[in-house]
């Protein structure tokens, strides 16, 4: 009986072992890299609304408000992806990008996608340089 519930407590163990190095193993896979994307800032609304002209700097004017009043805000970047900017830890992103709309900028961040839906947790922002 002993022997029989020491075996068991061992199996338990051995197996609890092969699931946690397992999950790390998945953890670190899972890992998203930090990526640089060159594009322009937008809001969202204006955007989906009339993206023949809710885009450049003839807009951005009303984009700079619209994420001023915390609107939406997304990212197109020069391959012609939109991207929805989230802030890290549940924080609006509106602060950081206030301002940039209109204006050719790199963004820094870390991808995320959902269902066909693609976002960056932007952490930095800057002009494009050259």
């Amino acid at each position: 009986m002993k022997r029989t519930l020491l075996l068991s407590f061992a199996l338990v163990v051995a197996l609890t072992a092969v699931a946690i190095a397992d999950d790390m193993k998945t953890d670190k896979k899972d890992a998203k890299a930090t990526v640089t994307l060159t594009g322009e800032v937008l809001d969202m609304y204006c955007y989906m609304s009339h993206p023949e002209t809710g885009v450049g700097a003839e807009h951005a004017k009303c984009a700079n408000s619209c994420i001023e009043r915390g609107l939406p805000i997304g990212f197109l970047a020069s391959d012609g992806t939109v991207y929805l900017i989230i802030g890290s830890d549940h924080s609006p992103a509106n602060e950081m990008v206030k301002g940039w709309a209109g204006k050719p900028s790199m963004i820094t961040g870390t991808v995320v996608e959902q269902k066909g839906m693609k976002a960056i947790d932007i952490t930095g922002i800057s002009e494009v340089k050259g």
